[in-house]
């Protein structure tokens, strides 16, 4: 039987979860925290109106050139941890040898680089051909999303931070796992949320077909959930590797990874326009959700694995997985 890591059975779960039932898998302890917010997320009523086709143009561009900002503080986050990797990388991988956790972590982040830039092209052709007018880059105050600037901030914050010599990635491959994890679960829960048959019929969608024909799929196939937990993994192995059941460096890395998933929760929360579910008003871009946290900033999301990316893992559907993935190149 297919196997998840354990942070997606921990999304699924509808109980509290200890975070300590598991130890040393982060995954699992951040998954744990926060679980209610963590469904608010990843449950919008944006999300239901987009699976039903009853967004208008104007939202759609409006949540689309937020989106489109936020993925330029993602593309920054991957190329500061790539650079924090690769400085902490003492050799190379002897021929015949499993790769180490910083093979394997610089693999997925060459990766997500060339998957973001092929998400912000994406973007381009979507709006192009459904006539979708997005605001230019970058985004003035009216249009900026209380969500995206806390994505912002918290991007701000990561790349501030010097390296910890105790796991120097850390928080900035924690930051790209959430921020990929959740929207992957969000998406994938829209998913979920479209009732129509087998053959659809776009035609009366009032993005023209933008969000279920395009953006849905992208972002809730096989492929982009397979991408986020082959970081999971990494991730996992990475921490449990250098705390070797130490106690107090546990409870170091959840004290340095806490904050900043929290802080993603409330910047994912708020980065959804606000509509009334099942109705399809247009809402000013200031009024946002706002989330049980304190930090400001801004989140990413990228496409799926890239060829290099070749770790396999079973799948399992059920309510809120987390990762993303991009098997079609989206258009």
């Amino acid at each position: 039987m297919p196997k998840h890591h354990p942070g997606t059975w921990v999304a699924h779960s509808k109980d509290d979860i200890d975070p300590t039932d598991v130890p040393w898998a982060i995954s699992t302890h951040l998954l744990s925290i926060n679980h209610q917010q963590l469904l608010r997320a990843t449950r919008h009523p944006f999300l239901e109106r987009a699976a039903k086709g009853t967004l208008p143009k104007p939202l759609v561009a409006q949540w689309l050139a937020n989106d489109r900002q936020y993925l330029q503080g993602y593309l920054s986050t991957i190329s500061n941890t790539l650079n924090i990797v690769r400085s902490q990388q003492k050799s190379t991988t002897a021929p015949g040898a499993e790769p180490g956790i910083e093979t394997r972590l610089t693999t997925w982040l060459e990766s997500g680089v060339k998957n973001g830039e092929r998400e912000l092209r994406f973007f381009g052709e979507v709006a192009e051909i459904y006539n979708i007018d997005i605001h230019p880059s970058p985004l003035n105050d009216a249009v900026k999303s209380e969500g995206l600037r806390r994505y912002e901030a918290l991007f701000a914050s990561v790349a501030s931070q010097q390296p910890n010599p105790f796991i120097p990635w850390l928080e900035g491959a924690i930051l790209l796992w959430s921020t990929e994890k959740i929207y992957y679960e969000a998406w994938s829960w829209a998913r979920r949320q479209d009732t129509e048959s087998p053959a659809r019929n776009f035609n009366h969608d009032q993005d023209g077909g933008a969000m279920r024909r395009e953006f849905i799929p992208n972002w809730s196939n096989r492929d982009f959930l397979m991408f986020v937990e082959q970081l999971e993994r990494i991730v996992n192995e990475g921490v449990s590797k250098a705390v070797d059941r130490d106690d107090a460096r546990w409870l170091e890395v959840k004290n340095r990874a806490d904050p900043i998933w929290r802080a993603l929760l409330d910047a994912e929360e708020a980065f959804w326009p606000d509509v009334p579910g099942g109705e399809g008003s247009l809402v000013e871009p200031g009024v946002r959700r706002g989330g049980d946290g304190m930090m400001d900033g801004s989140t990413l999301r990228s496409t799926g694995p890239d060829e290099v990316l070749n770790e396999q893992q079973g799948v399992r559907d059920g309510d809120i997985v987390v990762t993303r993935s991009n098997d079609a190149n989206r258009v």
